[in-house]
């Protein structure tokens, strides 16, 4: 029996030394917010969302110049489609006018979220959308679900945008046909 009762109270006394090791570990290494940092990227994730949605409402206006107002100096759009380039600012200001001079879009059913750091999974303050952009060229139009995502600086321009969507399909759809040569590079 005496054998038994120091059992017990050795095991009792490593289990109460690994508790107290395992708490320190926990305290030590974990990294808690504090209320203040949650609610500061709340803010900058609603701050941020709102400078796309009004990129966008921009765009649904045919307002280039507005939209080109919500893009910081080093904005970089990312080629998503086959062979199509990243374009700076100024090539994607000169994209939109000549986007927007033939087709009206309009976006519908559109789900923002708040991005993440990959690293540690915290807010970021870059900014994903789901939705269903609708273009139109004359009567054609067509729907085309696109998943997007932007990055933002600290004053809540946007740094980088990409869309990932089967553009080139929905403007053969759309687009005359004598335009869709013309942007093939085949001018007859």
């Amino acid at each position: 029996m005496k054998k038994f009762t120091y059992l017990i109270a050795l095991t009792l006394l490593i289990s109460c030394a690994n508790e107290s090791n395992t708490n320190s570990e926990i305290s030590e290494d974990s990294t808690i917010e504090s209320p203040n940092e949650v609610e500061d990227k709340n803010e900058i994730y609603v701050r941020n969302s709102s400078n796309l949605k009004s990129l966008f409402d921009h765009w649904e206006a045919k307002d280039v110049e507005a939209s080109v107002s919500l893009l910081s100096d080093d904005f970089l759009e990312t080629g998503t489609g086959f062979g199509e380039k990243d374009r700076n600012k100024s090539e994607w200001k000169d994209n939109m006018e000549g986007m927007m001079s033939v087709m009206t879009p309009s976006l519908k059913n559109a789900i923002y979220l708040p991005g993440i750091d990959t690293l540690n999974f915290e807010l970021d303050g870059s900014v994903r959308y789901y939705g269903t952009w609708n273009f139109s060229v004359g009567d054609k139009n067509e729907d085309l679900k696109v998943y997007g995502t932007a990055d933002f600086n600290d004053e809540g321009l946007i740094t980088s945008l990409a869309h990932y969507a089967d553009f080139g399909v929905l403007m053969m759809q759309i687009m005359p046909e004598e335009m869709m040569q013309q942007m093939m590079g085949s001018g007859e």
